[in-house]
This record gives C-alpha cells, sequence and structure tokens, in this order.
C-alpha cells in the first residue's frame, strides 16, 4: 500500500489568499474613507493598495512554483513505484524462466536416460556357432567383461606393451574392435549423457550425475573403467567420470589388477 504524501498547499490556500485580498482592500478603503477628505490622499492610499496587490500577484507566482514543485514530486514517486514494480515483474519473470530451464533441462535428460535404456535393452548376444541368444541387455555386460579378462591374459603371455597402462591400451583396443557393433553405440550415448549434464546451466549437476552412475552395473562399470584408460575415452570421457566420480561404486575386486590399476585414475574418480 502506498503512502500519502503532503508535499505543498492545497486547494484552501488560493481560496484564503483571496478572502485576505478582498478583506484588506475593504478595510483600507472605509479607513481612508473615514480618515481624510482629501481625494489626493485617497488616491495615495489606492497606490499603497496596488503595491500590495503587486505583491500578492509575486505571492501568487510563488504559489504556482510551489504547486509545480509539488507536481514534479508526485510524478517522481510514481516513477519510483513503477520502477519498484517492474523490478519485482523482472525478477518473477526470471524465477519463471529459471523454472523453464530447468524442466526443459529435466525432460531431455531423462529422455535421454531413457534412450540409453533401451540402447542396452537393445544389446543381445547369440551364440557365434548356433545363434542362439545367450543374453540380452544389462547381462551382456558379465560376458563382455570376461571376454575382455581372456584377452587381458592373452596379452600377458604375449608380453604386450611395457607398462601397465599400454597393456590396457593394447588389449582393450582388441578387445574393442571384436565388439564395436554392441559397445560402440553403448558408449556414445552414454557420454553424451554426462557430457549434456556437465554443458548444462542447472545448479545440481551432481545429482543427475549420481543417477547416471546409479543405473550402471558391476560389469558396465567395469568395462568403463577399461574404456576410459585407452584413448577409446581417456581425451573426453575420463575427465567427466573423475569430475563426477562416476567410478565410486566400483567394485574393486573385479577389477584385473587393482593396485596397479586405480591409481591410473585421479581419486577424484572414486570419492
Amino acid at each position: 500500500m502506498s503512502e500519502k504524501h503532503d508535499y505543498g498547499p492545497g486547494i484552501g490556500w488560493p481560496i484564503l489568499l483571496a478572502i485576505v485580498v478582498i478583506t484588506i482592500w475593504a478595510v483600507v478603503g472605509l479607513a481612508v474613507h473615514k480618515l481624510t477628505d482629501d481625494p489626493g490622499t485617497f488616491g495615495d492610499m489606492f497606490g499603497a493598495v496596488n503595491a500590495l496587490f503587486s505583491g500578492l500577484a509575486f505571492a501568487g507566482v510563488i504559489y504556482a512554483i510551489l504547486l509545480q514543485q509539488q507536481e514534479l514530486r508526485l510524478q517522481r514517486d510514481e516513477l519510483q513505484l513503477t520502477r519498484a514494480e517492474l523490478a519485482g515483474q523482472k525478477e518473477q519473470l526470471q524465477a519463471q524462466n529459471e523454472t523453464l530451464r530447468q524442466q526443459n533441462f529435466e525432460n531431455t535428460f531423462f529422455q535421454l536416460v531413457r534412450l540409453h535404456n533401451d540402447i542396452v535393452g537393445s544389446i543381445d548376444l547369440r551364440n557365434r556357432t548356433g545363434g542362439e541368444t545367450i543374453a540380452i541387455g544389462r547381462d551382456c555386460f558379465k560376458i563382455f567383461y570376461e571376454r575382455f579378462r581372456r584377452q587381458w591374459e592373452k596379452s600377458m603371455s604375449s608380453d604386450v606393451g611395457s607398462n601397465e597402462l599400454e597393456r590396457i591400451e593394447k588389449t582393450y583396443l582388441s578387445f574393442y574392435e571384436a565388439n564395436e557393433a554392441e559397445l560402440g553405440h553403448y558408449f556414445r550415448s552414454l557420454y553424451n549423457i554426462v557430457k549434456f549434464v556437465d554443458g548444462s546451466a542447472t545448479k545440481n549437476k551432481r545429482l543427475y550425475t549420481n543417477l547416471i552412475r546409479a543405473q550402471l552395473s558391476t560389469f558396465e562399470l567395469a568395462i568403463l573403467f577399461y574404456n576410459c584408460l585407452s584413448t577409446m575415452g581417456s581425451e573426453k570421457f575420463r575427465p567427466l567420470i573423475e569430475r563426477y566420480a562416476l567410478l565410486k561404486m566400483i567394485p574393486r575386486n573385479e577389477l584385473i589388477n587393482p593396485a596397479a590399476h586405480i591409481p591410473l585414475y585421479s581419486s577424484s574418480a572414486f570419492s
């Protein structure tokens, strides 16, 4: 509720001033008529009254200036009130825009997650000899990891690479090449979801990356671990894994050589 201000003279002042002027004029006229019979003196007295009228006219000018100042103050108050209302509308609009952006982000995020789950569900592994289905969806990743382990054992016998990171690189690339048809789409989808969250303006990004991590099975995490130590994911995906601790829930006993392989990541990937 706006506060009422009284900045200047009200409408009663001009009426009061007119009454005072008429009263002075009448009183002076009667006084001069009673006190003197000299017409010249009577005319001089009215000259003084004319001077009084001039002064009153000057006072009227001052009064007009005061009224103008009052009007300017009222306009300034109205302008300040309008600015306050506009500021409130701007804040409300910003809040609405932020809510709309968050809703759009969440809609896109959950659509991406749903699409990724569809991709996982569409993976099926078949017996290479009989063509029979041996695993569907997330169950396939246990078989993928068993294949990777067998590939690792072969690399150990052939002495592939001069250190653990080189051995992981060559072993994983060989494994990935044989399973790219199933894993290529999977990792591209997973990477783009995490990248989408990272590049968004949402405030609590960890909330959404935690949701992503919660959907990864034990063997998905194990495959992801070695994927991002190889050139397939080390440049772009690995920094996001370390930023959002996507390997926090990985069962370390499932890794091939935990003591040697875990230090290849920054500790932030696990905490």
